[in-house]
């Protein structure tokens, strides 16, 4: 697998992680934006209640809903918009058929009504999802560090046969196992193929390799700077 590949391939997963986080996180901006600026140039006015619910019917712990309309002069479209409130403001809303609100005059879809109750529900899963997306970019930051590609090892250990499958895997500051099969076989040198398109060269510097071409070994080394 080329270096350009791997290079490809990590920026389209950093890209991806980057675009999750901007589809998490926008509602969650968007509201908190609007808010903002209905708290700073916000219109307030009496819109009209169309329908109340309590939720569930007959339980002490209900949640309070209402249906309501703007005046036309605010909406002209007269939209129907509704909204969880408290159980004061729901009381007042059935007894006068009437709820303060608090719209912008350039998009009064966009508006809050006096006494809504605030659901958090999406805020805990943004933030949730947040914490998964940074994990996942550490992941991505850890294999990005990897030079999976490329890798050149001086052995610090005899070469020891083992069982068939591919490995690397770091063991400390720039030193890595690796198994695999060997590839070449050349004085002083072997090449393994560690799978997923990966191979290693191991300079033996001295150590022995007893393991055969095409034969599975496994091989602990330190990272040799490129040529």
């Amino acid at each position: 697998m080329p270096r350009t590949r791997l290079s490809s391939r990590r920026g389209v997963w950093f890209l991806t992680l980057g675009l999750i986080a901007l589809i998490v996180n926008l509602p969650l901006v968007h509201g908190m934006w609007t808010n903002y600026r209905l708290d700073q140039i916000g219109v307030t006015t009496t819109a009209e209640v169309t329908d109340l619910n309590a939720l569930p019917p007959d339980s002490k712990d209900q949640a309070y809903f209402i249906d309501y309309k703007l005046p036309e002069e605010a909406d002209p479209e007269r939209r129907s918009f509704f909204s969880e409130v408290d159980e004061e403001t729901f009381r007042a809303a059935e007894a006068s058929k009437q709820v303060e609100v608090v719209y912008l005059s350039d998009h009064p879809a966009a508006n809050r009504v006096e006494g809504q109750v605030t659901n958090r529900l999406g805020l805990y899963l943004a933030l949730f999802a947040d914490f998964a997306l940074i994990m996942g970019l550490l992941l991505a930051i850890k294999f990005s560090r990897r030079p999976e590609e490329g890798l050149v090892l001086l052995a610090t250990a005899d070469v020891r046969r083992c069982k068939p499958g591919g490995l690397v895997e770091p063991e400390g500051r720039d030193e890595y196992v690796v198994r695999g099969d060997v590839i070449e076989i050349t004085e002083g040198e072997i090449v393994l193929h560690a799978g997923a398109g990966q191979e290693v060269r191991v300079v033996l510097g001295g150590y022995a390799n007893p393991v055969g071409y095409q034969q599975p070994a496994e091989v602990h080394g330190r990272v040799l700077p490129p040529d």
